[in-house]
């Protein structure tokens, strides 16, 4: 299943994660992640996601399967990921105990294209807009503190609003 979800990105040219362990997490992200880790992990079978929104009832197969690789992100949430055509990304976050799903930090209006910076034993997001022109560290990187119920945006690099002229 993990294989065919990447092919489906990579055709889609929606980015994939970014998890701990991956050389290719810029060094700047690896710290950060490290000043806002999680004790416990979740280990039993993940909950099924609970279909709410009109939303999560299209992407229902997505978020189904997604949510069966378990844990990806502060302890018990699983962050899923996928291209919806062109210029276009969904993600959600999933609980992995209970099965409740949460929007990400941004709505798609909000970004152009994206890519999300997770690890399992931390509760930080980093969202890193406007990458087509620019390497990793160099994008647009808001950083969000997960609380359990929604996102508390912490810090933007550069300072400025990534989405202002």
């Amino acid at each position: 299943m993990r294989v065919l979800l990447m092919l489906i990105f990579a055709l889609s040219g929606t980015p994939l994660q970014i998890t701990e362990g991956t050389s290719k997490t810029p060094g700047i992200l690896r710290s950060r992640f490290a000043e806002f880790t999680v004790d416990e992990v979740f280990k039993a079978e993940p909950a099924p996601p609970i279909l709410v929104s009109p939303d999560e009832r299209r992407y229902r197969t997505m978020l189904r399967e997604g949510a069966k690789e378990g844990p990806n992100f502060a302890g018990h949430y699983t962050i899923l990921e996928w291209g919806c055509g062109t210029e276009c990304w969904q993600a959600a976050i999933i609980d992995s105990e209970t099965g409740k799903i949460y929007p990400p930090p941004l709505s798609r209006r909000e970004f152009q294209s994206t890519w999300l910076h997770f690890q399992l034993r931390s509760n930080l997001l980093v969202m890193c807009d406007d990458c087509r022109k620019w390497s990793s560290e160099e994008c647009n990187q808001r950083y969000f503190l997960w609380n359990g119920n929604g996102f508390t945006e912490i810090k933007r690099h550069p300072e400025r609003d990534p989405h202002s002229h």
